[in-house]
């Protein structure tokens, strides 16, 4: 009997050791904000934080911190607690993250202070630089890629420094600042990313930005904003900033941005549009670059791209259709910095897929994946499905639940369930999260159509038992590149 005991309590320790890094690693997910976190233990999937699911873990100096901490004061209520074993053991399973929350409050401070240190001397940097300019990049959704097609196409005239990956906080941006800026880069492309009002300001005082890109607006982060007029507001703020030139460059296809294109020319900004719409009449635009006759093919996307009396063929290698706008955008800045056009559209024809973000590879059984893991939202997953539509073979999606969706979440969740039903034959969700609403999408294509919640081995599993020749399988969200790791 105290064999067996023994091998319940070592099972027990384990799994408390197991949950400390789940617990670290879901706070790093959630960037550290309680803002967020709370966001997540509403879903059915936060409900659930005692049993949570390790995803993986990032490795980091405050990561390792915060283990170390709670690890030690599991320790010391192991010897210290006055209680029977299994008492202590169940206290701390039950207390185990709020201390390591706890934690991470107390770390918040000087973090904080860390990170302002780090921003002053970054900002310092850049307003020493009087020649440098300035491209903000915002919206909801197409950010990171407009960037890096944007960077892509500049760099074949300009010497470019871009912010790393999808870093676009002021913290991002001060180490990017002040590890590579260097006094031979000419231009400096800022990807600026928030979740409330005031946030995007504070990058705007510390850029200077000369030339702002609004690439979309919608419902992603509703719990955070609070409403899409809130969201306009602060995605405005990069606008409201601009220095110089004072260019916006906007989605006019987007209805939000549609609407803050007339904030910005109310604002005395020089406005241009973008658009797949052949007839413009809005007077407070300024130049238009109109999409015409755009297309998929297996070796990227074509359009035609119409600015003033020049027209162009563009090409470009990647993949979606959706991608064509965050295209014409990088072209419209690269020749709003001095490119003619004919020269941004042959630099389009250099960029490459963003990591993550709808990137072929070669699937098990001759099957192609595609893997879309970088982020999720309604209007990323249509795109991805819609590309899906043009594989012959038999279609699998792996979807992550989107999250922070606030009101939209419900008819957001059924609006692409609908659509993902209408496409595939499988789809896999990764986690109960808005799994019913998901479910009633599906539903309205067929009563026969299901979708099912799997975890990372049992979809993997699956996958591998279900695919072959010709079959597509979309991996859409973060957890699924769990899913797609273990089939590679």
């Amino acid at each position: 009997m105290s064999i067996l005991l023994n091998f319940i309590i070592a099972l027990w320790i384990f799994r408390i050791i197991y949950n400390v890094f789940c617990f670290v690693n879901l706070w790093w997910v959630k960037e550290y904000r309680f803002d967020r976190m709370r966001i997540h233990l509403g879903t059915a999937q936060g409900k659930r934080i005692l049993f949570i699911r390790f995803t993986g873990f990032h490795r980091s100096l405050k990561s390792i911190f915060l283990i170390l901490l709670s690890l030690a004061v599991t320790v010391y209520v192991l010897i210290v607690l006055p209680s029977n074993i299994f008492i202590r053991l169940i206290v701390i399973d039950i207390l185990l993250f709020p201390v390591v929350s706890i934690f991470v409050l107390i770390l918040h401070i000087p973090t904080k202070l860390f990170h302002l240190i780090l921003i002053y001397f970054a900002t310092k940097k850049l307003h020493a630089h009087p020649h440098l300019l300035v491209i903000g990049i915002t919206g909801s959704y197409g950010k990171t890629s407009t960037k890096e097609y944007l960077a892509t196409i500049l760099s074949q005239k300009y010497k470019v420094l871009k912010t790393s990956a999808s870093k676009n906080s002021p913290i991002g941006i001060a180490e990017v600042v002040l590890s590579k800026l260097s006094s031979h880069h000419e231009i400096f492309v800022v990807e600026m990313g928030a979740y409330k009002k005031g946030e995007i300001a504070e990058m705007v005082r510390m850029t200077r930005p000369q030339i702002g890109i609004i690439t979309a607006i919608n419902e992603q982060h509703q719990d955070l904003f609070g409403s899409i007029v809130s969201t306009m507001q602060a995605k405005y703020e990069l606008i409201e900033g601009l220095t110089g030139k004072q260019l916006a460059i906007m989605n006019r296809d987007n209805m939000y941005v549609r609407e803050m294109m007339q904030w910005a020319k109310n604002d005395a900004k020089t406005v241009w549009a973008y658009t797949k719409e052949q007839t413009i009449h809005e007077s407070h635009i300024d130049q238009v670059f109109q999409i015409h006759h755009q297309s998929q093919t297996n070796s990227g996307i074509d359009f035609i791209l119409k600015n003033g009396t020049k027209e162009i063929a563009v090409h470009a290698p990647v993949f979606g259709i959706h991608q064509v706008q965050n295209i014409t955008a990088a072209i419209a800045a690269s020749t709003s910095c001095g490119m003619t056009l004919e020269a941004a559209a042959k630099g389009a024809s250099l960029v490459i897929p963003v990591d993550r973000m709808m990137k072929p590879i070669a699937g098990i059984n001759d099957s192609l994946f595609i893997d879309d893991t970088f982020n999720n939202n309604p209007e990323g997953a249509i795109a991805a499905l819609d590309y899906l539509k043009l594989s012959k073979g038999k279609k699998i999606l792996v979807f992550q639940p989107m999250v922070e969706l606030g009101e939209y979440t419900k008819s957001a969740h059924e609006r692409v369930g609908e659509y993902a039903a209408s496409v595939c034959k499988e789809i896999i969700i990764t986690n109960r999260n808005y799994f019913d609403d998901f479910e009633r999408g599906v539903c309205k294509v067929s009563k026969d159509k299901h979708a099912k919640v799997l975890s990372a081995t049992q979809a993997a599993e699956y996958i591998r038992e279900s695919v072959s020749y010709g079959d597509t399988v979309l991996f859409k969200g973060k957890e699924a590149a769990g899913v797609l790791a273990l089939l590679k």
